[in-house]
């Protein structure tokens, strides 16, 4: 299964550039990133102090590593810290490794209002000629925050493969008294080189949960392995949602599923070169789906699938072992299921336990398809459960907030049941899921 964790890696770099004394909280002047061509001293130009020589960093924070793919834009976050400083701020440029003082390499386009884009001459985004930075706003120099600060923007790369391409960046953590005495300037840079993308094809389509072919339900995670299907490696992660919105896309990279002539898309949560993990929406009904991956370099044939309702599927460890945990929320499983010694604990007869699934039905009040959960909403019909063929319990049901796709039900292991792997199975009307297991002592 694709992991549900998502982290935020904001970054913030601040300048506080001018000509006087004092700092400029609405941003630096250009060329201040200590790249070829821009002024060695970066902001120290105005500010008081050595470069470098705080106890904190700055940081340049890619999603997809040190690697573009030409014209896919890609989210970047830029991280200024330090433990003593209170305001923040950055710039950033991006230059083509074969002119690194002169040649711009590609669009940058800012995400809220913590950033702007500035170019070298003086006229507005697209810059027409010379270089563009990208740096912070009055809003984002966030006064008072203490330890560190995050800034978020999209670059988009040259359209064909301009070869490497390097960022500079110049970070200020100030001391937030609106004068340049004892704020810290730090510098950073990091060389991106281009990949190229090619056609996909499709091999296989699976339950993320359990690995089985099959139906799948609406609101379960799926998994496609092919070839070629993305040229980069990564899970979603916070700066991929925009206003709560799941993301279609991950560097390129999306699903199309078409049934009865009407295209739409899955919910990308991780791309590989062999394996794409995609939620399908919750609204989607019982239908023939023609599913395909679509990336820079071409959409693959059209492999079908079924959507149906009671296909939903218990989650996996280790697509054997259900994807269960104990009231202490510690997990259950037989003493060395996982790689870490003691970490899993089989349940006991008679015991009250959550055990978490995907694709299990419509909630009330119904899910919006395209956002993330925030309410706990339980879902409208509950399944029924047996372990070890005996009928357990279930109490409740419901969707977890924050973890699209997955539910969260609680039930009682059966008073009877006998020690060692027994088989765990929900029904939803008369449709059974694939069977998994649970460790029993």
């Amino acid at each position: 299964m694709v992991p549900f964790r998502t982290l935020l890696l904001s970054t913030g770099l601040l300048i506080l550039a001018a000509n006087t004394s004092f700092a400029h909280s609405y941003g630096p002047a250009v060329r201040v990133t200590a790249a070829p061509g821009d002024d060695a001293r970066s902001c120290t130009a105005c500010h008081a102090g050595t470069l470098n020589s705080g106890a904190g960093s700055v940081k340049i924070l890619l999603q997809s590593g040190t690697v573009y793919v030409p014209g896919v834009k890609q989210r970047v976050i830029v991280q200024v810290s330090d433990p003593d400083q209170l305001r923040w701020g950055f710039e950033l440029t991006a230059r083509l490794n074969s002119d690194l003082a002169k040649a711009p390499a590609g669009e940058f386009t800012p995400v809220d209002n913590f950033t702007q884009v500035i170019c070298e001459d003086a006229g507005p985004k697209p810059c027409l000629s010379g270089v563009s930075f990208v740096q912070h706003t009055t809003a984002g120099t966030r006064n008072g925050t203490r330890g560190g600060a995050a800034f978020a923007f999209d670059w988009t790369p040259p359209g064909t493969n301009a070869g490497p391409v390097t960022f500079y960046a110049s970070g200020n953590a100030a001391n937030g008294t609106g004068t340049s005495a004892g704020d810290l300037i730090y510098t950073s840079s990091v060389q991106l080189n281009a990949i190229t993308a090619a056609a996909p094809t499709i091999s296989a389509i699976v339950s993320s949960a359990t690995s089985a072919v099959g139906n799948m339900a609406a609101n379960s995670w799926v998994t496609v392995y092919g070839t070629n299907l993305s040229a980069t490696t990564r899970l979603w992660n916070d700066s991929d949602f925009v206003n709560g919105g799941l993301p279609v896309t991950l560097d390129g990279v999306s699903i199309v599923l078409t049934a009865n002539n009407a295209p739409r898309r899955g919910y990308v949560g991780y791309v590989s070169p062999n394996q794409v993990n995609f939620l399908i929406p919750s609204d989607a009904g019982s239908a023939t789906v023609q599913v395909q991956v679509k990336n820079p370099a071409g959409i693959s044939p059209q492999v079908p699938m079924t959507t149906a309702a009671g296909s939903h599927q218990l989650i996996t460890l280790d697509g054997k072992f259900v994807y269960a945990v104990h009231a202490d929320g510690t997990l259950i499983g037989k003493s060395g299921l996982l790689a870490a010694p003691n970490v899993t604990t089989p349940a006991n007869a008679g015991e009250v336990i959550t055990v978490y699934g995907t694709g299990m039905g419509a909630t009330t009040p119904a899910l919006i398809s395209s956002q993330v959960p925030t309410t706990a909403n339980s879902v409208a019909t509950l399944p029924t459960a047996t372990i070890g063929g005996s009928p357990a319990v279930i109490s409740a049901a419901r969707v977890i907030p924050g973890a699209p796709g997955v539910y969260q039900v609680t039930l009682q292991v059966p008073a009877g049941t006998l020690a060692g792997d027994q088989p765990i199975v929900f029904t939803l009307g008369t449709t059974g899921s694939v069977p998994v297991l649970i460790t029993i002592r």
